[in-house]
């Protein structure tokens, strides 16, 4: 259940942003071992951050209600390029993840962050964290 929320949030994702830009959920590497200088959007998060029920005494289980949390890194060779491309992963706030057996809710927008300059290479790459959120129910 965690890959089928994962990837319907990247699929929202994948809709919003320009075509030649992919969404990866690591940083693009060159075949040896280097950074790539590009414009991408990393998708981080994994499993839920909660589980409930909104039952004192139920216990949590793989399939109770869900909360979820991403961050979307959209990184650029220039502060401009990643802002442009934070506004386009923005634009999926609201879509509606489609999870086999889950009633999920729309995409939340919890922040994010101003551009961030990666000074570790050279030349430098850009990033803003966009945060996203997701509620995920049984159905």
């Amino acid at each position: 259940m965690i890959q089928e929320h994962f990837a319907s949030v990247r699929t929202l994702i994948v809709a919003e942003v320009p075509a030649a830009v992919q969404v990866v959920d690591s940083v693009l590497t060159s075949s040896t071992g280097e950074l790539v200088r590009a414009t991408y959007v990393v998708l981080f998060g994994g499993g839920p951050d909660s589980l409930d029920d909104d039952r004192l005494t139920a216990p949590q289980v793989a399939a109770s209600d869900a909360e979820y949390g991403y961050t979307a890194r959209c990184v650029s060779v220039t502060a401009d390029g990643a802002r442009t491309l934070a506004g386009r992963v923005f634009m999926a706030v609201g879509g509606v993840p489609v999870v086999a057996g889950r009633a999920c809710g729309p995409l939340g927008f919890e922040g994010s962050e101003p551009v961030q300059v990666d000074n570790n290479i050279s030349p430098p790459l850009f990033y803003i964290d966009v945060e996203l959120s997701l509620t995920s129910s049984r159905t």
